[in-house]
């Protein structure tokens, strides 16, 4: 199923939200559509276009036709059936209020949006609604200098770059008694070094008031960390730009129960293209909420650890019943020590997956999670699916999840084209409407796809070896029936999706690890497969079908390997021997004493023309150890050769 909004422009879809009653609300330029989830059929829309005063007025102060329209960046389900839509408003953001009433979008109210909605279409922002109040990341002003985190009246410190720098927002949610944001941002901790972008996790407590005084509009509760997502080793390998985030998961991991998120972390523009999929914590999220903050003595110092004996009690950045009853000491520093000392690790110790190639293509730029499947034989295995900048969906899982927390062996069930190698995929979600099968909604700038969650290809699946092969969680295979379909708990089916392999499938086969090169099976679009870096055993140059027999036991190449070593020895033994005989080194050797017996004498003579202040010179390749002429007897001082391009030094 499909939906192509308007073929004439750029629709912008960046925005879609299912909601409480079914329907599909996508925003994008200029327009709200209301979709049905079942068929993707067009039921209403809501034109929504700047007024001629606002268009001339942005036309005027350098915008250009394209950025002086509408973009809605923010779409909030505040109530059931009530709606919160925010548009760019040619660089004038306005907000709306809807209500839902039979399909059709009917609008309540409006008001100014600045400080809710970025003025430039291009800045990223993100929202969240939690307690009957709006929690933004935006940018609030026209000229994009003024980054915010905002709830009503709260909000973070103005031009501040210890706070915020120059942030590009992805995505935020409320989770216990915090929201949190992520996004990406110029590193201050770096700029003594250079520049460069680390991702962040910001966290704000829901009950904040605010302070007293002065700091009654400031939050005083913002504090974040860094994201670590990088191949660990003695110079580990970062992907620092953080691209999307998904929603919070709830399961268990090698028997250990933790709520995690998935984000997409990538190499700079500029580098070596690589992209990476790395889970945290929110454990591992609080816990560097509680260690050292990082700060700087100076403005030219580096950021080190702030001393446990110099943080206020009580401890900044707490959730605390009246927050404006707070000293202004722990406000004071708070302000100026929002980022903390250590960053966030990723679960798993490493990346769930990472994708590295030569070319600019196939980065990853969308996620989402069909968290803990349950398979046939009771395990659960979270089923990821990665969109791409060249149009590709990837669904795949980490093997090892169900059964350790510390290891990881990714595996790509297969990669689905879904839009055309131009198009970028910008939007995952797993829907499930009711009465219907669940599907994955793909959406990119200008058109939006469902595909579906699992397709374990009846029609070319013939064996039950195919069908366990597959390693996909949705898939099992039926003896009864002679069959791969969708697994169900209620029937007993035939599966092994760590492995690939089952012995009730008759005689286990040897099963060649699929290399990452070649991630699907079933593409029919007939593109070079993909390099996925860690996604397979990571050799690339070897198809799957390909074997290389072993010609010799270990056992014989070791006894063979020993006895030729031997040989050589003896052999060149017996070759030097009667060289050097036949050779009379005794007179050539006798020679070369000669020599340096003479070079010898001429140093010692202070007649002999060649007179210096130093006297023997014992070793001329490397260095020198020289005695005094007038200290015979004085110890030796080293002095190293002089440069071969340079006048003789004494």
């Amino acid at each position: 199923m499909r939906f192509m909004g308007n073929d004439t422009t750029e629709q912008d879809f960046k925005l879609i939200l299912y909601d409480s009653s079914g329907s599909l609300l996508v925003g994008g330029r200029n327009v709200i559509y209301n979709l049905s989830v079942s068929d993707l059929q067009e039921q209403t829309r809501v034109v929504w276009h700047p007024n001629t005063g606002h268009k001339k007025s942005c036309m005027m102060k350098g915008g250009t036709e394209n950025s002086c329209q509408n973009y809605v960046r923010i779409l909030m389900e505040t109530s059931p059936g009530h709606f919160l839509i925010c548009g760019t408003n040619a660089y004038n953001p306005m907000c709306r209020e809807f209500r839902l009433a039979n399909g059709v979008l009917e609008q309540e109210k409006e008001f100014p949006g600045r400080g809710l909605c970025p003025f430039d279409p291009a800045h990223n922002s993100t929202a969240v609604f939690a307690d009957d109040q709006l929690y933004v990341a935006t940018i609030a002003d026209f000229a994009g200098l003024e980054p915010l985190i905002y709830r009503n009246p709260l909000r973070t410190e103005q031009y501040d770059l210890a706070t915020l720098n120059y942030p590009n927002f992805v995505s935020s949610f409320a989770l216990g008694d915090f929201v949190y944001f992520f996004f990406r941002e110029i590193a201050v901790e770096y700029l003594n070094c250079g520049k460069t972008l680390y991702s962040r996790v910001a966290r704000v407590c829901r009950h904040d008031k605010g302070g007293p005084h002065k700091f009654r509009n400031k939050w005083t509760s913002y504090l974040k960390s860094r994201l670590n997502c990088s191949v660990s080793g003695d110079f580990p390998f970062y992907f620092n730009e953080i691209q999307a985030v998904t929603d919070p998961v709830e399961g268990r991991y090698g028997g250990h129960a933790t709520t995690l998120v998935y984000g997409i972390f990538t190499t700079p523009e500029n580098s070596i293209p690589g992209s990476a999929i790395c889970a945290f914590t929110f454990q591992d999220i609080m816990d560097t909420f509680e260690g050292p903050f990082k700060g700087q003595a100076s403005v030219h110092a580096n950021w080190l650890p702030v001393q446990s004996t110099k943080v206020p009690e009580p401890r900044p950045g707490q959730c605390v019943k009246d927050s404006s009853t707070l000293p202004d000491v722990t406000l004071n520093f708070i302000k100026s020590h929002s980022l903390m000392d250590e960053a966030v690790p990723a679960f798993f110790g490493q990346p769930v997956m990472i994708s590295t190639s030569f070319r600019y293509s196939g980065r990853f730029t969308a996620i989402t999670v069909d968290p803990q499947v349950r398979t046939a034989t009771k395990k659960a295995y979270d089923v990821l699916f990665i969109g791409t900048d060249d149009g590709k969906v990837i669904k795949a899982i980490n093997t090892k999840s169900a059964d350790s927390y510390q290891e990881v062996e990714p595996f790509i069930i297969e990669e689905i084209s879904v839009f055309p190698s131009h198009v970028a995929v910008t939007v995952l979600r797993v829907l499930r409407p009711r009465g219907k099968s669940p599907r994955l909604l793909v959406g990119s700038h200008s058109r939006i796809y469902t595909v579906a969650l699992a397709r374990c290809y009846k029609d070319k699946i013939m064996s039950c070896s195919e069908c366990v092969a597959l390693q996909d969680p949705y898939c099992s295979w039926y003896k009864d029936i002679h069959k791969c379909q969708l697994t169900t708990q209620d029937k007993e089916s035939i599966q092994n999706v760590s492995e690939g392999v089952h012995s009730d499938c008759g005689k286990p086969e040897i099963k060649t690890k699929k290399p990452s090169a070649s991630v699907d099976k079933w593409d029919t679009t007939g593109s070079p497969p993909t390099d996925y870096g860690h996604a397979g055993n990571g050799d690339h140059n070897l198809p799957s079908t390909t074997s290389v027999p072993l010609q010799f036991t270990a056992e014989t190449l070791a006894i063979a390997v020993a006895s030729a070593t031997i040989g050589a020895l003896i052999l060149g033994f017996i070759t030097g021997f009667f060289c050097g005989k036949k050779c009379n080194k005794d007179e050539d050797n006798q020679l070369y004493a000669d020599t340096d017996y003479e070079y010898f004498d001429q140093r010692q003579n202070p007649n002999s023309g060649q007179a210096g202040e130093f006297g023997a010179m014992a070793v001329m390749n490397t260095g020198c150890v020289q005695y005094p002429a007038s200290q015979p007897d004085a110890p030796p001082h080293f002095h190293p050769p002089p440069n071969k391009l340079s006048e003789p030094s004494h």
